[in-house]
């Protein structure tokens, strides 16, 4: 059945129905069944008398409902063999099919919220960050982030052989800012380091602020990361 806005905004005989259910108050298996079609055709008619032109469905609707209300008057056993030419026979016909519509209509009105909900939503075509970043242009084959997180896990497990046997350990402040100055004294003098030559410790801290601050210096074009060939070793280089 086809549900379109027809008469005062119903969308077809079941919603119709049941709006008068709501309005009652009452649960659909507590609602006297004859009240409700009674309700419905005083609807229908008082449409009729406004000069309204009523849809064939509703009509159809109206026609169910007066031979479901014949069957109770005159207390037709609802077992027995029903009629082909309607589709509600009985009172719980009626209500499967209300119960039916409003579990599809409430369904429709979540879909709706969504909908307005999404309206409110607007977005934005994919675009390349890349755009945006500054150009940085590289000579040789720079090793990414992973080949210097690789050469640092290498030279920490290098050390743990050449650690001494009795250790002292000291609580240093460490800062990025202070790293990279101090990695900026030693690319003055050598112009070309060894990556793994800037770890003059192997604490966790100092480990990795020196790596922010070689990301840092690479970021904004003070030096060139190269690695001419897999495995080979890791340059950091002052431009």
């Amino acid at each position: 059945m086809d549900y379109t806005f027809t008469i005062n905004d119903f969308e077809g005989p079941l919603d119709l129905l049941l709006s008068l259910v709501r309005q009652s108050k009452m649960d659909i298996y507590e609602i006297p069944i004859k009240t409700l079609i009674d309700e419905y055709i005083e609807f229908i008619n008082s449409q009729k008398e406004l000069n309204i032109d009523i849809a064939s469905e509703y009509l159809v609707m109206a026609s169910e409902l007066l031979h479901l209300k014949s069957r109770m008057l005159i207390n037709k056993e609802m077992d027995s063999v029903e009629s082909e030419e309607f589709e509600i026979n009985t009172e719980d016909d009626l209500r499967n099919k209300l119960i039916e519509y409003e579990k599809i209509k409430n369904i429709a009105d979540a879909f709706k919220d969504l909908e307005e909900k999404r309206s409110e939503i607007h977005e934005k075509s994919p675009e390349n960050y890349l755009n945006f970043a500054d150009e940085i242009k590289y000579d040789h084959n720079v090793s990414t982030v992973d080949e210097l997180y690789k050469a640092i896990l290498e030279f920490q497990k290098r050390f743990k052989y050449t650690k001494p046997l009795n250790t002292r350990i000291t609580t240093k402040e460490l800062s990025v800012d202070d790293r990279i100055k101090d990695i900026r004294t030693i690319l003055n003098k050598k112009k070309r380091v060894n990556f793994l030559d800037l770890f003059e410790e192997v604490s966790k801290e100092y480990i990795i602020v020196t790596f922010l601050s070689v990301l840092d210096m690479s970021k904004s074009n003070e030096i060139n990361i190269i690695q001419e060939d897999n495995f080979k070793p890791i340059i950091i280089e002052k431009r």
